[in-house]
């Protein structure tokens, strides 16, 4: 997707001040060159703080001292996008925001809040499409959580601290917190893991925590389904209101419920006696039944109704995209004959000759443009839309459970069991009572193969074992590894162009450790952390940002930001020297070759993958070394009085 840093903007705290802008260019190797202690090494920490980072990491002192807010201009495939972050003076971070958007915004003057941290994480959230839901429902480490585009930035950024280190690859993962979590996201940043597979996932935990549940009902009375209960009570409820009992407590256990029961069978109708007080209050009961079996029926009402809209929106989408889909693929001939009759005037049906224009043709590839853009223009489904679907399938399976339970408990407390309702209180209609229920307790004691619960838990049984095709863990796995061997020869690719010992020997990213291993002429495996030298660690380290880069770009159901920002890459060849504000680079002629190396390597990466990448430098090396080169684009030169943080503002 597009996802490109247009401008780094800062503004100053002096208001009589104007504010800064550092401008970047789409599909180019971006360079700022200059020397140490001139704020280069600040872009990164300032990009993600204006993300919505948890930590400001931004340099303190000069840049914090005299800035008020931070932003980034971004440019999107049909927006731009200001985002904007205030400094957080003593604090480690400030929770005040500033998002603009529109198709050509307009850099303020001065910044006022419009936002929090919380929202903007949201709102960039629903522009990447994450899913909403867990990756793992079922684990509740907080390492399984939803996936941010915050875990992206981890392909984004190479501070100088990562950018030649043997032991960690990716941004932050220096931390367990973030390691780990970026190991589990890694299926879903592969594509491996869908929006719709962990909406399936989500479903499949919470139908086999029914099952279990059920399950339990099945294998003890003492455990039986919510509308089991609802009967226990209503019994209890006719037994006080003949008169076999005084007193009972609805919230008691339900050994004890039975307990009371087995008492009152054992009685006959002449141990009976009818009070007034007791028929009133089972009058007051039944009445407050019969309001909540109302409104609980109006709630499944509403449920069922925003199930079925959802579904339809659902499935009209669907339909409209394959429609899209089957005309472009009518159409695409054309493209084929156009191509024919531009080679040759001879008609490949009848063999004839042709010196006329090509104007119909020219009308069908118009046509398959057009419908290219309609297909583009269609609005992909809400990210939160799988999410609001399983909340709604939860609640009506929850209300359904409810009003069954009323419904029952109603149907028992009411009389209607009866066959005679007029002989309800009469010795022969308590008699009955005592039979019923009795018949019911022998119910409770055995639930039987063809029972109710049973049918419901093959019915989950059914769509346990549909679920389970969409999560298939063995696909999953399949895909993950083939996106690791792609993003394997891919490194193996960009390495040759780079300075490294053995450019011929294999590489394997190992996703579970977030690290290489190198297989040797010996056919050993070495792990990344084995390999000496920091030039072979630089190496690796762009090849495989580069080609994780490749690897999103084509991949189309994952979106992740396109650029990549390296923070001083030639610093493992620079001499140790004293830091000046104007040092100049002088280093030997093949470690020269070798910085050369990376800028020639990228050139190469944006050329073959069209300029689909944008990528940011920040260096010491100058013209000298990376002058010349196709791709490259010099932002600034920071030397002397230039440098991130205006003279004026000083």
């Amino acid at each position: 997707m597009r996802f490109i840093i247009k401008k780094v903007i800062l503004w100053p705290k002096d208001e009589n001040c104007k504010f800064r802008t550092v401008t970047f260019e789409e599909g180019k190797i971006n360079i700022i060159t200059g020397a140490s202690r001139t704020g280069k090494s600040a872009i990164i920490p300032i990009i993600d703080y204006c993300l919505a980072s948890d930590k400001c990491t931004i340099p303190v002192d000069t840049i914090r001292n005299k800035t008020a807010w931070f932003g980034v201009l971004v440019l999107s495939d049909d927006e731009q996008i200001l985002i904007c972050r205030k400094e957080p003076g003593v604090k480690s971070s400030s929770g005040e925001m500033y998002l603009l958007r529109g198709t050509d915004v307009t850099i303020p003057d001065h910044i006022e809040s419009n936002t929090n941290v919380t929202e903007v994480k949201n709102v960039l959230n629903e522009f990447f499409s994450m899913s909403f839901l867990a990756l793992d429902p079922a684990n509740r480490d907080g390492f399984s959580s939803r996936a941010s585009y915050r875990d992206f930035m981890a392909f984004l950024f190479q501070p100088q601290n990562i950018v030649a280190n043997a032991d960690v690859m990716f941004y932050k993962a220096d931390t367990m917190e973030h390691r780990q979590k970026l190991i589990n996201i890694f299926p879903y940043a592969l594509g491996a893991v869908t929006p719709q597979i962990l909406a399936a996932r989500q479903e499949l935990d919470r139908i086999k925590k029914q099952k279990e549940r059920m399950q339990r009902d099945l294998d003890s009375i003492k455990d039986v389904a919510e509308g089991w209960r609802h009967e226990i009570v209503s019994w209890l409820a006719q037994a006080k209101e003949f008169g076999l009992i005084e007193q009972y407590d609805e919230h008691m256990s339900f050994e004890d419920q039975i307990s009371i029961l087995t008492e009152i069978i054992s009685k006959n109708e002449n141990e009976s006696s009818i009070q007034s007080s007791n028929i009133k209050d089972l009058s007051s009961e039944i009445l407050a039944l019969r309001r909540e079996e109302h409104k609980v029926s109006a709630q499944l009402f509403a449920l069922q109704k925003r199930y079925t809209e959802m579904l339809q929106l659902k499935d009209s989408l669907g339909d409209y995209e394959d429609s899209l889909k089957i005309q472009v693929q009518r159409l695409e001939i054309s493209y084929w004959l156009k191509e024919l009759a531009s080679q040759s005037k001879v008609c490949p049906f009848c063999n004839n000759e042709h010196t006329g224009d090509n104007n119909e043709l020219d009308t069908l590839c118009q046509a398959i443009e057009e419908i290219e853009k309609s297909a583009s223009s269609v609005k992909t489904m809400p990210a939160a839309f799988e999410r609001e679907l399983q909340y709604v399938q939860k609640d009506i399976d929850i209300y359904t459970d409810k009003l069954n339970a009323i419904r029952n408990r109603l149907l028992v407390e009411s009389g209607q069991q009866a066959h005679d309702s007029n002989r309800k209180y009469t010795l022969t209609g308590i008699s009955r009572f005592l039979g019923r229920m009795e018949a019911s307790l022998q119910t409770f004691s055995k639930i039987g193969s063809d029972s109710e619960l049973e049918t419901r838990i093959s019915e989950l049984d059914e769509r346990i074992d549909v679920l389970s095709k969409i999560v298939n863990e063995r696909e999953i796995k399949k895909k993950v590894d083939n996106a690791i061997r792609y993003v394997n020869a891919t490194i193996g690719e960009i390495i040759k162009d780079l300075d490294v010992e053995h450019p011929d020997d294999p590489v394997d990213f190992v996703y579970k450790d977030l690290t290489l291993k190198v297989k040797n002429a010996l056919g050993r495996d070495d792990y990344l952390w084995e390999i000496g030298s920091a030039s072979n660690w630089l190496a690796y380290h762009i090849a495989t940002i580069l080609a994780f880069q490749q690897f999103f770009q084509r991949q189309t159901s994952v979106s992740v930001p396109n650029f990549v920002i390296l923070d001083q890459p030639s610093q493992v060849y620079f001499p140790q020297r004293a830091n000046s504000e104007n040092d100049t680079v002088t280093i030997k002629d093949e470690d020269k070759e070798a910085v050369k190396k990376i800028f020639t390597c990228m050139d190469a990466f944006l050329k073959r993958t069209k300029g689909a990448v944008q990528i940011i430098v920040t260096e010491h090396a100058d013209d000298d070394i990376w002058g010349g080169i196709d791709s490259v684009h010099l932002v600034e030169r920071w030397r002397g009085e230039n440098k991130l943080v205006p003279q004026e503002w000083l």
